[in-house]
């Protein structure tokens, strides 16, 4: 459905009805409680394909960081989510549960 826009939209120079609903940024905009359920139920179905054990990150990385550490954004999300990392994928599922929830900047 599209994110809601951020409370203090007239920051970015637009008015509510301009925003695009975009989920790729950190704006302060509003996943709507539906959108999460969605979600959630869209990523519970991955987990059965998603290995519970680790993968060595790399697949089509071309770029490494300083720590020889492939570059998130090359490293394929099956790879990612393997393993250990696993858990956090169904942390992420039982938060998007709790509802409704505002994507902010750290």
């Amino acid at each position: 459905m599209g994110t809601l826009p951020p409370s203090r939209i007239e920051l970015y120079g637009m008015e509510p009805e301009d925003w695009d609903g975009v989920y790729l940024t950190n704006d302060g905009q509003t996943v709507t409680a539906e959108d999460a359920w969605a979600l959630a139920v869209a990523l519970e179905k991955s987990l059965d394909d998603i290995p519970d054990f680790n993968i060595e990150l790399g697949w089509g990385a071309k770029s490494r960081k300083e720590d020889d550490q492939p570059d998130v954004k090359d490293v394929h999300p099956f790879e990612y989510f393997a393993g250990d990392e696993k858990q956090h994928l169904i942390e992420f599922i039982k938060f998007c549960r709790l509802g409704s929830f505002i994507i902010l900047r750290i």
